[in-house]
Formats: C-alpha cells, sequence, structure tokens
C-alpha cells in the first residue's frame, strides 16, 4: 500500500474510533439517573408531613388532615384508594386501603397512622397527659409504605397497602388496642399469602428482633433479605419479644402474619417521640428489604 494511502486509511479509522468514544463518553454522561428503588429522603420528607399535622388522635384536626393527605399522595402513586369505614367500641374507624388492581392480594403490608391520646410513659409526670407527635411511633411504618407505593415495581405481585386506624390507644378508658385492624379482619373477608406490619422502625438506633408470634417462615425470608443487602445489624435474627400488634388478629384469623417493630425505643409513648429521633437510614434499611422481598417473589 502506497505510504499517502495508507496515512489517510489510518486517519479514517483513528476519526472513527474518536466518533464512537465521543458518543460513548456523551451518552455516559448524559444519560438518565437510575431510579432509586427506596428513596429514604422522600420517605423522612414524609415523616416531616406527619409531625407537621401535630397528634393524629382519632377525632382530631391532624387525623383528618393525615387521612387526606395519605389519599392524595396514594392516588399521585398511581394507586387507587378505598377506605373502610366501621365502628368499634362506638369509635368510627377509617382503615385506607390503597390497591393497583383488583386482583386478590398475594401480600399485605400495613402501618397505623394514628397516634396514642397521652404521653403516659413520658418520665415527666406533668407532661404524660398530653398527645406524643408520634414521630417513629406510627409516622415512620407510613412514610415507608408511602415510599414503597412510589417505588414497588408495577409488574410486581399483587400488593395491598393498608393503613390502619386506631391502633395505639390500649388501656385507655373506653379503648383498645388494634380496634382498626380488628376491624379489617372480622369485615375484609380476603386471605392474603402473608402480612408484614411495620411499626415504629424509624429508630436512629434501631434494632429489630425476630416478634415472637410472627410466622416463622415469612420473617427468615424477610431477614435473610435484609442481611444480604448489608443491614444485619439492624434486623436481628433472635426473639424478643411477643406483641399485641396490627398483625395479632390476621395470626388469630390463620393468616401468616409479622410485625417489624423495634420495641426497644426510648421515647415510646412519650413527648420525646419526635422527628430528630427519626433517622432516614433506619427508614431505607426497612423499605429496601421490603422491597426487595415483594419485588423479587
Amino acid at each position: 500500500m502506497p505510504k499517502r494511502a495508507a496515512i489517510v486509511y489510518l486517519s479514517l479509522i483513528f476519526a472513527l474510533l474518536a466518533l464512537v468514544a465521543g458518543w460513548y463518553i456523551a451518552s455516559f454522561f448524559n444519560r438518565e439517573p437510575d431510579p432509586l428503588i427506596f428513596d429514604s429522603s422522600r420517605a423522612y420528607a414524609d415523616v416531616q408531613t406527619q409531625v407537621a399535622f401535630g397528634p393524629r388522635t382519632p377525632g382530631s384536626v391532624g387525623h383528618t388532615k393525615i387521612r387526606e393527605w395519605l389519599t392524595a399522595e396514594l392516588y399521585a402513586a398511581g394507586w387507587t384508594v378505598e377506605v373502610h369505614e366501621s365502628v368499634r367500641m362506638g369509635h368510627p374507624i377509617f382503615n385506607i386501603i390503597a390497591k393497583r388492581n383488583d386482583d386478590t392480594p398475594q401480600i399485605i403490608l400495613g402501618a397505623h397512622y394514628d397516634t396514642r391520646f397521652f404521653a403516659d410513659n413520658d418520665p415527666d409526670p406533668t407532661r404524660q397527659t398530653q398527645a406524643p407527635l408520634g414521630a417513629n411511633d406510627g409516622a415512620s411504618g407510613v412514610a415507608v409504605l408511602l415510599e414503597l407505593a412510589r417505588s414497588l415495581p408495577k409488574d410486581a405481585i399483587p400488593v395491598w397497602l393498608v393503613f390502619f386506624d386506631t391502633e395505639d390507644n390500649g388501656r385507655i378508658e373506653g379503648w383498645d388496642w388494634i380496634l382498626g385492624s380488628r376491624a379489617f379482619v372480622e369485615e375484609i373477608l380476603i386471605r392474603p399469602e402473608a402480612v408484614v406490619i411495620v411499626d415504629m422502625i424509624g429508630d436512629a438506633d434501631l434494632n429489630i428482633y425476630f416478634e415472637q408470634s410472627s410466622n416463622p417462615v415469612i420473617r427468615a425470608e424477610i431477614w435473610s433479605t435484609a442481611e444480604r443487602l448489608g443491614y444485619a445489624s439492624q434486623f436481628i435474627p433472635e426473639e424478643k419479644y411477643n406483641m399485641i400488634d396490627d398483625h395479632t388478629p390476621f395470626l388469630e384469623a390463620g393468616i401468616p402474619a409479622v410485625d417489624i417493630i423495634d420495641f426497644d425505643y426510648p421515647y415510646y409513648h412519650t413527648t420525646q417521640d419526635t422527628l430528630d429521633k427519626v433517622s432516614a437510614e433506619s427508614l431505607k434499611a426497612v423499605g429496601e428489604t421490603l422491597w426487595h422481598w415483594i419485588a423479587e417473589k
């Protein structure tokens, strides 16, 4: 090959390589970012919003505001919303049910959105008649479910998200624990394969033990998923507490259920259950674990 022709040939090759490299670099730096599986900053903002409503005790202004806000957020995330209304012990109940379609749910994820009337665990006796803000006890579980509503794949197995009312006022005259979930189980006659309740899972010092009454197969799956994702220090595979919580009516009805709860939270039912006690990283640990547990089924 003549020298001049070789030079032209090599120049064309280098020009082509430069063009390909430039296209690749431009594509790399200008591509859309991968979507977050679970946006913990957005979940934390949802806790902020709930706390800003004030106490969400049944019948209060905050209780009405959170129902309206939940409905709007779920619709915006592409879910349909039904309100299961009932009455227990003379008290109206509003369970909020979010669905993507009319399929029978294989999984129900639940959290309570109400807060307690009295901070009766507060170390200061003068504050024990005040209503706690429930940043962790109530708002954290709601925030995880809301972010899952936004981020779960649309082709995931059928899931319902249920926001239970009137969970948190046992040991108060005229009330009892878990009224909303009891009404749901008695009146919504479905039998999912699994029910998972999240409650008090935003604690900055997160330690979630096996709840003793929870279904052992499902809890082992969830804790194994957490370990694989690097959250073994938050999900501790040892039994510690036996809880009355929104999973209890499902278990009593023979439906496999699990309670994901950090009951070592020192600000439980006190006026110190405030936003500064909640960590976005804790919300992420629980949210990502449940996202993968559902999406990979």
